[in-house]
């Protein structure tokens, strides 16, 4: 049986290594940050960190994807687009695909606009109203198959239909100001993990994962 080369183990773990120092960093940043957690809560969460923080580099090295890794900052990496892509979608063609697509587990990007500021965030359905032509985003509320909003809490954003250019920037983490290209923002820990189910072959039927919760 041949055995690997070491510079092939070598190179596998170095990724591994700064996969999971770049999240530590950002999560330990996180967590830092004024109302961040419950200060009752974060013991628990600090002592869970490391079992996700593993978990997401395991799968972040394993996912098959278009788009480059940068391991040093524990991101995806593509060309941004010019402008936001949200334009080119029309509310009639998200609501054809969810009408046929829509199910819990699926995941989707959600446009946000604020001040001027523009970002599609990834998210996942938890539960769909097929009688009501509504579904539910775990992070970001309800919103009907056409895309728009359902509640006051949510008004400043609108699901898209998952395609490759609005993908790329969801797991990009690219974003636009004044209606031109921003710097990248970082993912966080959970839309990482969420980054590991997509199916760049068919949005529509995502890659199945055992669940990890994430606060």
């Amino acid at each position: 049986m041949e055995q690997p080369h070491f510079w092939q183990v070598s190179s596998q773990n170095q990724t591994y290594t700064e996969l999971c120092n770049a999240l530590y960093e950002r999560e330990l940043l996180r967590l830092a940050q004024p109302g961040a957690v419950a200060a009752e809560q974060l013991p628990a969460i600090l002592a869970s960190l490391p079992f996700y923080i593993r978990k997401a580099a395991q799968r972040i090295l394993k996912v098959q994807s278009p788009l480059l890794l940068d391991s040093q900052n524990a991101s995806w990496y593509a060309s941004q687009a010019t402008h936001c892509p949200v334009n080119r979608q029309r509310p009639d063609q998200i609501a054809r695909f969810f009408e046929k697509a829509a199910k819990p587990g699926l995941l989707v990007p959600v446009y946000r606009e604020h001040l001027g500021g523009e970002a599609i965030l990834l998210d996942a359905i938890d539960e769909v109203d097929k009688v009501g032509q509504r579904l539910h985003c775990n992070q970001h509320g309800w919103f009907a198959f056409a895309g728009t909003p359902l509640g006051s809490d949510n008004a400043d954003k609108f699901v898209l239909q998952p395609i490759k250019v609005v993908m790329t920037a969801c797991c990009c983490g690219h974003q636009w100001s004044n209606q031109k290209r921003a710097v990248p923002r970082a993912l966080s820990l959970r839309e990482l993990l969420l980054t590991t189910g997509v199916n760049w072959k068919n949005f529509a039927k995502p890659h199945l994962q055992s669940p990890l919760a994430m606060s």
